[in-house]
């Protein structure tokens, strides 16, 4: 049950802090969100620190969390990081993925509707599955972790589907070359 109300508190602050509902100044307690949900704290403190591990809130002691900012300079840092670890999983894709794994990612190469929630995005489902095909298991967690700091920063659902396509065709073409450069325009241009 605690499981439960943790995993709705959660998502419905997360919509809110992605939906720009709260306000990024404003200061979250504990009571207050409590009071909201008509729970007790321990759910509100599993989601608060949930939310806080992954990058949307900080905590600051006995005064409450508020939404994490990312400066320009952070995210350009954050995109240099993402960039080589999405280079990695073209390396990896070309020499370990099954041509069936690469095709598994035209799934994603079709347009959408506006989406609040950056994991329910094609743009994030491709990348996220580029990087499971990559076939090693940590650069899928290491690259979530990037692109939800960055989705906090740059809330938009929008992107260049003909450069995800290249670089379809390219891995299935075992053409490292060319899937990192069309990865290159794809995270620069789009």
């Amino acid at each position: 049950m605690e499981e439960q109300l943790s995993s709705r508190i959660y998502r419905q602050l997360q919509t809110a802090i992605l939906s720009r509902e709260i306000d990024n100044m404003t200061i979250l307690t504990e009571n207050e969100i409590a009071q909201r949900f008509n729970v007790s704290k321990a759910p509100v403190r599993d989601a608060l620190h949930l939310l806080c591990a992954q990058g949307y809130l900080i905590s600051y002691p006995r005064k409450g969390y508020i939404i994490r900012t990312y400066s320009n300079a952070e995210i350009r840092k954050l995109q240099v990081v993402r960039t080589h670890i999405e280079r990695l999983s073209i390396s990896l894709a070309v020499k370990n993925a099954s041509d069936d794994e690469i095709r598994s990612l035209n799934e994603f190469l079709k347009p959408q509707e506006p989406e609040i929630d950056p994991e329910k995005t094609n743009n994030y489902r491709f990348h996220m599955r580029l990087a499971e095909i990559s076939g090693n298991e940590y650069v899928p967690s290491v690259l979530r972790e990037l692109i939800q700091k960055i989705c906090i920063a740059w809330l938009d659902s929008t992107y260049d589907i003909e450069s995800h396509r290249a670089i379809v065709d390219a891995l299935l073409k075992r053409d490292e070359e060319k899937a990192l450069a069309a990865l290159e325009y794809d995270l620069n241009h789009a």
